[in-house]
């Protein structure tokens, strides 16, 4: 039988080649799409979460601005600080209720320096007093140094005595830094005591931190010059509200995290008597904050505004913040890699503008 040799074919080297190259042409463009993608959704997501650090950092500065210097009363413009040597401390030192700091311009809130929460160097500070928005009425005043009774509820010595809406008690405690006022006067205190029966709030001389430099409440230019005052009905009483805005260092390091943040003081009783700042970090990724002041027509910094001087007369704040997103490689344009946006806000000051 007679074999028939077949011709046998096959794929050459050169043709192996070509098809390798071929298909690593396809997978470098899918590995590059791929990439591409991945890279634009970094970037979206870094520029999404810049936005909402905005949104959230000008929101909550503009909450505190707008009320800065004001009260429930919407007038009281004569202030009487009760406060032992109010000008020691940033946050008893009445200045209208508004005070700046420029870049390395020294601020009683918080010290330049490296530390974590200390504030960051050529960065700007503000400083903002304001009564709480939420207030209680005034049922009855006791201003004497004795109890007494007024209408038929006993009131203890230096008190205070507040209205029950819905029945509920007053939530003050000793230490607690309260307004009073009337369309005529405010006076800032610090809670010396309550007195459940009565629901009140004393104000007595020198008791807690830093406490009272006196009982009386009048207007004056001293404790001791002051003539003595009752509240009446209709009069007020609220949370006294120190706050303080500033860039700080938050010890974070990496890819993932932003060193520096945007921080709130705020002032707190501690429920035993004493009075203290509290720091907050609000917002991370704020680089820089940059605050001026409209005074008029001029837009100034607040060395300028500190030499006229008149805080009293600013009318509105505009707050320039650098912000950058935490993670890193989410753009190739900055020194860090970091997707960075620079955004201004202006805030009017609503207790100030004709």
């Amino acid at each position: 039988m007679k074999r028939t040799v077949r011709s046998q074919t096959g794929v050459s080297l050169v043709e192996v080649l070509v098809a390798l190259a071929l298909g690593l042409v396809i997978s470098v463009g899918a590995i590059s799409v791929v990439m591409g993608n991945r890279q634009a959704y970094r970037t979206t997501e870094s520029l999404a979460r810049v936005q909402e650090t905005t949104r959230v950092a000008f929101d909550l500065m503009s909450r505190d601005l707008r009320s800065a210097g004001i009260n429930a009363c919407s007038g009281g413009v004569r202030v009487m600080n009760l406060l032992n040597t109010p000008t020691t401390r940033w946050w008893s030192d009445w200045t209208g209720g508004l005070r700046g700091f420029n870049d390395t311009d020294a601020a009683g809130a918080v010290a330049i320096g490296t530390a974590v929460g200390q504030r960051v160097n050529n960065t700007d500070v503000i400083q903002i007093m304001r009564g709480a928005s939420d207030a209680l009425p005034v049922r009855a005043h006791n201003s004497t140094a004795a109890s007494a009774t007024i209408g038929s509820l006993s009131v203890p010595a230096t008190s205070i005595a507040l209205e029950r809406p819905n029945g509920q008690a007053h939530a003050f405690a000793p230490g607690d830094l309260l307004v009073v006022c009337d369309y005529e006067d405010t006076t800032i205190f610090q809670v010396s005591a309550i007195d459940a029966a009565s629901n009140s709030v004393a104000h007595a001389a020198n008791t807690g931190s830093p406490g009272n430099c006196g009982i009386k409440m009048g207007f004056g230019s001293s404790c001791a010059a002051a003539p003595v005052r009752a509240f009446v009905p209709g009069s007020s009483v609220m949370r006294f509200e120190p706050v303080a805005w500033f860039v700080g260092n938050n010890g974070r390091t990496g890819t993932q995290s932003s060193p520096t943040s945007l921080y709130r003081i705020s002032v707190r009783g501690n429920g035993t008597g004493t009075a203290a700042p509290v720091v907050e970090e609000v917002v991370e990724g704020v680089r820089d904050m940059q605050v001026t002041y409209v005074l008029g027509t001029q837009y100034l910094t607040a060395n300028q505004i500190t030499s006229i001087p008149n805080w009293e007369l600013v009318t509105g704040v505009e707050i320039q913040l650098v912000i950058e997103s935490p993670e890193s490689g989410t753009t190739s344009g900055a020194a860090t890699n970091r997707l960075t946006r620079t955004l201004i806000h202006m805030v009017n000051l609503r207790n100030r503008v004709p």
